[in-house]
This record gives C-alpha cells, structure tokens and sequence, in this order.
C-alpha cells in the first residue's frame, strides 16, 4: 500500500543518514590519522 511504501522510504533515508553520518565520521579519523593521504 502508498503507506507501507511511504513508511519504508522514511527507513531507507533515515538509514542513508545514519551510513553518510558514520562515513563522515571515518573519513575524519582517516584524516586525523594521515593527513596527506587526503590528496
């Protein structure tokens, strides 16, 4: 149904935030840890 789609879109985008959240988060220890490897 429209709702159950509508309902699985809001899971996916709220995955999707927590996933570039957590990658950000990598890519910053990342950096930290060798900061000319950024290039």
């Amino acid at each position: 149904t429209p709702i159950e789609a509508a309902c699985r879109i809001v899971i996916l985008e709220d995955q999707l935030e927590e996933a570039q959240r957590i990658n950000a988060e990598h890519r910053r220890t990342a950096e930290a840890a060798n900061p000319t490897a950024a290039d």
